[in-house]
């Protein structure tokens, strides 16, 4: 939780400096590249290279996808063998404390923070509310406060786990332990997932500007 917290920090860090820097010193240079990039995004040349983008990654989740199935596994010991299997296999080997997998692994405090600035906004959507709020013409104040709400209902994900956590620690705590031991029982196949999702986005998007 402390974690997901240094990442919800570097998230409204980043979601809020942006603005701050677009609104109070490069307003009116903003606004006229953002309706540039917005017109380029939204024409129908843009449209056909999204779906041809989508056409050739969605066979490649299915790779992934093919390569996770037919992957060999190793046979389930019993008995002891298998809590010893357990107890090594939960061990991080081979990873650099001072890499970056390294430092993710380790829980690191400054990663978490860095990953919630990169991570900030979903673009697509944090540009069409940034044009939107500087041609809204309101004032300077109102239109930060406009810019930090959208990052709040941004980070909605996160901040729902730690509110909750603030209410009931332990049930939160054990539905998030839950939740990450699902994800880690299915993390090759998760890669073929994202993959295929982002190819049918893609396409359908692509095919509605057509």
């Amino acid at each position: 939780m402390v974690n997901l917290l240094a990442f919800w920090l570097g998230g409204m860090a980043a979601g809020l400096a942006a603005p701050l820097v677009v609104l109070l010193f490069l307003r009116d240079f903003t606004l006229s590249v953002m309706r540039v990039i917005v017109s380029a995004v939204s024409s129908p040349i843009v449209a056909h290279i999204q779906v041809a983008i989508g056409v050739v990654v969605v066979p490649i989740a299915a790779l992934i996808a093919a390569r996770v199935w037919v992957r060999p596994r190793a046979p389930r010991p019993v008995g002891d063998e298998a809590s010893v299997l357990v107890r090594e296999q939960k061990t991080p080997t081979g990873s650099n404390p001072r890499s970056i997998r390294g430092q993710l692994e380790g829980g690191s405090l400054v990663m978490a923070f860095v990953a919630g600035l990169a991570l900030a906004t979903p673009p697509v959507e944090y540009l069409a509310a940034l044009i939107a709020i500087l041609a809204s013409g309101a004032a300077a104040a109102a239109q930060v406060g406009a810019a930090l709400i959208f990052t709040l209902v941004a980070f909605t994900v996160v901040e729902v786990p730690l509110i909750s956590y603030l209410a009931t620690p332990a049930k939160t705590l054990a539905v998030v332990q839950r939740l990450n031991d699902w994800i880690s029982a299915r993390r090759p196949a998760i890669p073929a997932v994202v993959v295929g999702a982002l190819g049918v986005l893609l396409v359908v998007t692509g095919m509605g500007k057509v």
